[in-house]
């Protein structure tokens, strides 16, 4: 029987076992998912929590592990340290080797807070449950200015190269603070500045999209500071390059990403942390590994759209080798929306980033209601919904 290995548990990990799933009869391939969490933290959500709602942090944990099991599926709670691709084996912390014939990497990227001078994860994000969590208590206690900082990407800049990690989280978080605020009757004395790297907001979106965003920044008075070269973060200010000083009491930060080190350290990399591969998520090296989701060169930015589409065309064509049968090729485009509060949200549909000319958005009230409505979706079907795309 062919031995299927998943690495990772979040959109990728998840979908590429959907898919899996759906398209192998049982007899045909054996699969195991490794993952250090039996639970996956549905992380879009966690701006809402940064945003003044911190007990909804535990309401966003979908026990990955029990629909594995439902599905027949191996599942193992550890950390991955190694990928051996010449031997076919997986490394891990606690568990024997782990064979494989066929490997799906889906383990995403590694955030480097120690990029930036002073910058750690007491500073506050939405990263991590807990991380949002203790910004959102935070946001009910203190007075001062705000500042929701973004770090930068590094990457080969290939196919394509943005300056910003993930700014469309940021932007979110600064609306959703800006509507609790004004709520609660305390936006004079709370000032909020987004920082990023980029020459525009919302990067990764279409001309559209990033009028719209800088139009609603303007309008609800969220100070803006494009192309920040960020030097230094204290406990009550940000440096920026080469002498400009920003005071906060409370930040949140989406941190600098520069690959993962599991790729690093295994060899699989394009020597920023990244997984080259081809038209299909293969490996350009290793055909027997496919790459999904962040941790692929090809899906930048991070949006988890683009993982869950991967893993149906590496799965796909994973099962047009196995049956002879021709497969489809992955083709990039951002889908995302972003929560601006106030029951409003920014859809955004566009292959700009990647050369194309197609960008579709809508900004209102629909928007955010077909968000929400994914978001539920997904954590009431364990992250296998009816229809996924």
């Amino acid at each position: 029987m062919h031995n299927v290995v998943i690495l990772g548990s979040r959109f990728g990990g998840s979908a590429s076992a959907y898919w899996l799933h759906k398209l192998f009869d049982a007899q045909e391939i054996q699969i195991t998912i490794v993952d250090q969490w039996a639970v996956m933290t549905y992380r879009p959500a966690l701006v809402h929590v940064a945003a003044g709602h911190p007990i909804q942090a535990d309401n966003w944990h979908i026990p990955m592990a029990r629909r594995y099991s439902q599905a027949g599926f191996r599942f193992i709670r550890d950390t991955v340290y190694q990928i051996e691709p010449h031997n076919q084996t997986i490394r891990l912390a606690t568990h024997p080797p782990l064979p494989y014939d066929t490997l799906f990497v889906a383990t995403g990227a590694d955030p480097r807070w120690d990029l930036i001078e002073g910058l750690a994860p007491h500073h506050g994000g939405v990263c991590e449950d807990y991380l949002a969590r203790e910004s959102g208590y935070l946001l009910s206690r203190a007075q001062g200015p705000i500042v929701i900082g973004v770090g930068s990407l590094y990457s080969s800049g290939k196919p394509l190269r943005l300056q910003t990690s993930l700014d469309l989280p940021a932007l979110e978080v600064a609306f959703l603070v800006d509507a609790w605020l004004r709520k609660h009757h305390r936006r004079e004395e709370r000032p909020i500045t987004v920082l990023t790297p980029a020459s525009v907001p919302g990067e990764s979106l279409g001309p559209k999209s990033q009028a719209i965003l800088t139009r609603q920044l303007d309008q609800r008075q969220i100070r803006l500071i494009t192309g920040a070269c960020i030097n230094k973060v204290e406990a009550s200010k940000v440096t920026l390059f080469p002498h400009r000083v920003i005071k906060a009491e409370q930040m949140i930060w989406i941190p600098p990403y520069y690959g993962s080190e599991l790729a690093r350290l295994s060899g699989l990399d394009d020597g920023w942390g990244w997984i080259p591969t081809d038209q299909y998520c293969r490996h350009e090296k290793w055909p027997n590994i496919y790459a999904v989701g962040d941790i692929n060169a090809l899906a930048l930015p991070k949006v988890g759209h683009i993982a869950m589409i991967q893993a149906k065309v590496a799965v796909h064509a994973f099962w047009a080798s196995m049956h002879n049968k021709p497969s489809q090729p992955f083709t990039p485009y951002i889908l995302h929306v972003i929560w601006t509060g106030y029951g409003c949200g920014l859809f955004t549909l566009s292959d700009i980033l990647y050369g194309g000319h197609r960008e579709w958005v809508h900004w209102g009230m629909p928007a955010a209601l077909a968000k929400t409505f994914f978001s539920r979706s997904y954590r009431h079907f364990l992250g296998w919904m009816p229809i996924m795309p």
